[in-house]
């Protein structure tokens, strides 16, 4: 059989979905903690403003579990230990920064998931 090489035909990833438990609790904290403006809602899902092009949503699972083992995206900042420190003196779990490239830390939003902040 031989191989076909198949030419890419998807352009980017429109949104990243995270769950959470509660939804209304979430959007609170993500608005509070990060500044994050609401572009749209309904009783199970909600789209957060961050960047042009950048889809963040919130979706609400019955059966929720935190993700914990790996963080499924990176929020990329300017300044990590301004925002580190700032993240600090709200109250958010942060990990110490991590060794190598980019620099980086990891977060535990109001769900329990683990998300990485990088500077690029």
């Amino acid at each position: 059989m031989s191989e076909q090489v198949v030419q890419q035909f998807v352009d980017r990833i429109d949104a990243v979905f995270l769950p959470v438990k509660n939804l209304q609790e979430s959007l609170a904290w993500y608005q509070t903690i990060f500044g994050f403006g609401l572009r749209w809602s309904n009783e199970r899902m909600a789209g957060l403003a961050i960047a042009p092009n950048c889809g963040f949503h919130l979706v609400q699972i019955s059966d929720f579990k935190p993700i914990i083992t790996y963080t499924p995206f990176n929020f990329v900042v300017k300044d990590l230990e301004e925002v580190r420190a700032r993240l600090k003196k709200n109250g958010v779990m942060v990990s110490e920064l991590r060794n190598g490239e980019p620099k980086r830390f990891d977060l535990t939003d109001i769900n329990g998931n683990m998300i990485s902040v990088i500077q690029v």
